[in-house]
């Protein structure tokens, strides 16, 4: 598997990937242990969220008064996003 940097697109760009993640209707039992081998493979933590709880996330954005740190580390997780996982 192949996670590539944003300077593969544009050399100037050099922050690293800081995590990746799936948004999607629903996931299967075993999404976590997918989650944990890619973030094995290439060392990049990630997350699965399932479009409900993306709303509602996106709903609280201004209200909890959510930062550049706050989001990262929701989405750095490492397993599919719960409703709970909101503060």
């Amino acid at each position: 598997m192949v996670i590539v940097s944003f300077s593969s697109f544009d050399s100037t760009f050099t922050y690293p990937l800081a995590f990746f993640s799936y948004i999607a209707g629903g996931f299967g039992t075993n999404i976590n242990k997918q989650l944990q081998a890619i973030t094995n493979e290439t060392g990049i933590k990630g997350s699965a969220m399932n479009v409900s709880n993306m709303i509602e996330l996106i709903k609280r954005y201004d209200t909890c008064n959510y930062n550049h740190s706050t989001i990262r580390e929701i989405f750095s997780v490492g397993r599919q996003i719960l409703h709970s996982d909101f503060k």
